[in-house]
C-alpha cells in the first residue's frame, strides 16, 4: 500500500457539499482536458456479454448520475459505463449530506464498531473512504427513456451501457412486477446490457438492500426480470457474503433464473458517525455503506471465492469486480483474482485519469 502524500489534480467530480439533484443538473465538475487515447486493434477487444470492448475497465452504478456523467467517464477512458440505478416512477433521492469523509482503514473489519467521519480529504490516497448514500434517487420515466438514449448514443466504437435498475416496495404493488417494470423501461430506452441491483446498503431496512442474501429471492426477481427482457443480459449486483454457501446458493439460483453476469461488491455497510457519536448523516441514516479503498479487501475476497465457485459449479457467469479500485495496479489485482471486467466508482471520481493512467501503463 503507498504512503505517498497525495495532491490531487482537481476536485472530485462530485461536489460532495451540495445535494444530489444539484450534482446531476450541474456535474460532473471537470475541469482537465480529455486525453488522447488511442485504442487497440478491433481484434483484440474483448467480449462482455456479447458485446466487444475495447477494455476490461468500467464504472459500477453509482457516480453516473445521468448521460453528460456516462460520456464524460467513456472519454475518460472507462468503456463499460453505467447508468445510475433507476426506478418506475420519480423519486426524490436522500438530503445532504449524501458523501462524507470517513476514518475507515482500522475499524472496518469489526462490523459492531462504529466508523467515524472525516472532515478533510486523507493525505494518502489509498485512505480515500466515503459513504454513498443517495437513497437511489431517480426521475421520472419520460427523462430516463430520453436520457439513456442519449447516454448511449454518445459512445464511441468499443463502449457499452449498462442501465442498473431497482424495484421499488409499494403497499397494494408487487415488488417483483415493479423489478420486471422498471427492466422494460431501461430495454426501451435503448439498454443493450440490464444490472438489477440487490444490494444497496443506503436505502434503510428496506427489502430493495438486501435481496442478494436471499438465493429464492434473487430467482424469483431475477426469472421474472429475464422473461420480460428476453435476450438482452442481466447482470445481478451483490454485497460480500460472510457466508460461502450462501454464496453459491445464490449464484445457483441466479444462473438457474438465466442470470449472465455477477457484479460485486456494492459497498460494505456500517454504522457511521461523528466524532461526537451521533449519526453523521441523521438519525434515519445510521447505517451507510462505506466505500474506497478500505473494502478493497472484501472486494478481492468476494471475487477469488466466486471465480472458485463459478468455476467449480460450472455455472458459466460473467465475474464483474468491483470495490476499492484506486489505482491502475488494482484494476489489474481483480483481474488477476478471477474477475473478467473491472470497474471504480470511488477512484474515477476523485481520480479522473485513472483509466487513462491504466491505458497507458
Amino acid at each position: 500500500m503507498s504512503t505517498q502524500p497525495w495532491t490531487p489534480t482537481q476536485l472530485p467530480l462530485y461536489d460532495i457539499s451540495k445535494s444530489y439533484e444539484y450534482n446531476s443538473v450541474h456535474g460532473p465538475f471537470f475541469v482537465g482536458k480529455i486525453p488522447e487515447r488511442k485504442f487497440l486493434p478491433c481484434n483484440q477487444w474483448i467480449d462482455f456479454l456479447g458485446h466487444k470492448v475495447a477494455s476490461p475497465l468500467g464504472v459500477p452504478a453509482g457516480p453516473l448520475l445521468n448521460s453528460k456523467w456516462t460520456t464524460l467517464a467513456a472519454r475518460l477512458g472507462f468503456d463499460i459505463v453505467t447508468y445510475k440505478t433507476i426506478r418506475s416512477r420519480e423519486k426524490q433521492a436522500h438530503p445532504i449530506p449524501n458523501i462524507i469523509y470517513l476514518n475507515a482503514h482500522e475499524k472496518l473489519d469489526d462490523p459492531n464498531e462504529k466508523i467515524i467521519q472525516k472532515t478533510e480529504l486523507p493525505q494518502i490516497k489509498e485512505d480515500i473512504a466515503i459513504t454513498n448514500s443517495f437513497g437511489m434517487g431517480c426521475p421520472n420515466p419520460e427523462y430516463l427513456l430520453e436520457d439513456i438514449a442519449k447516454a448511449k448514443s454518445e459512445l464511441a466504437d468499443g463502449q457499452i451501457l449498462v442501465v442498473s435498475v431497482v424495484g421499488t416496495p409499494r403497499e397494494g404493488e408487487s415488488f417483483v412486477d415493479d423489478f420486471a417494470r422498471t427492466a422494460m423501461i431501461a430495454k426501451e430506452a435503448g439498454a443493450e446490457i440490464i444490472e438489477a441491483n440487490f444490494s444497496c446498503p443506503n436505502v434503510g431496512k428496506s427489502t430493495e438492500g438486501s435481496i442478494y442474501s436471499d438465493p429464492e429471492s434473487v430467482g424469483e426477481i431475477a426469472s421474472r426480470i429475464v422473461g420480460e427482457i428476453g435476450d438482452l443480459p442481466l447482470i445481478i449486483k451483490v454485497g460480500w457474503y460472510k457466508d460461502e454457501n450462501k454464496m453459491k446458493e445464490v449464484f445457483q439460483a441466479a444462473t438457474r433464473a438465466g442470470v449472465q453476469a455477477i457484479s460485486g461488491i456494492n459497498t460494505v455497510g456500517r454504522k457511521v458517525v461523528k466524532a461526537d457519536g451521533s449519526p453523521a448523516l441523521g438519525p434515519t441514516r445510521e447505517t451507510s455503506g462505506v466505500c474506497g479503498g478500505p473494502i478493497r479487501s472484501y472486494a478481492l475476497d468476494f471475487i477469488k471465492k466466486a471465480r472458485k465457485i463459478i468455476d467449480e459449479e460450472k455455472l458459466g457467469l460473467t465475474l464483474i469486480g468491483v470495490g476499492g479500485a484506486i489505482e491502475p495496479e488494482h484494476f489489474d489485482q481483480f483481474l488477476d483474482a478471477g474477475a473478467n471486467v473491472t470497474m471504480s466508482a470511488t477512484g474515477m471520481m476523485w481520480d479522473p485519469y485513472l483509466a487513462i493512467r491504466w491505458h497507458k501503463k
